[in-house]
């Protein structure tokens, strides 16, 4: 997947959006949890350039059945800023691990989401 200018920049703007309105804590994630995203989304692509460590694509898990998240061990943080449709799907998966919803917020056409 090539990354163009044009969706670089959206990127960039929405991150920047988020930071100049005070709502800093969506793209500040803790360094152990798991991040959730999607390679296909602009705005996604830039919350994972912020992370630096486990992250999930959803692009590929769509293709493989979401088997890795079907496979994850239960316990543990995880974050993500995925798209409405995305975010029902992860959080049916996580909640059969006895996961919770801890915060959920919409980010422009993204939804920024929580589970513990």
């Amino acid at each position: 997947m090539s990354i163009t200018r044009r969706a670089l920049v959206q990127g960039a703007l929405v991150a920047a959006a988020t930071l100049a309105t005070g709502t800093s804590n969506v793209i500040a994630v803790p360094p152990q949890a798991l991040l959730v995203y999607d390679s296909r989304l602009p705005q996604s692509r830039v919350f994972r350039s912020a992370h630096a460590g486990r992250v999930l694509d959803l692009a590929y898990e769509q293709v493989n059945l979401w088997r890795n998240l079907r496979n994850l061990s239960p316990g543990g943080r995880v974050v993500g800023l995925t798209s409405w449709t995305d975010y029902v799907q992860v959080r049916s998966l996580l909640e059969e691990r006895r996961s919770r919803l801890r915060a959920e917020t919409r980010c422009g056409r993204l939804f920024y989401w929580e589970m513990a």
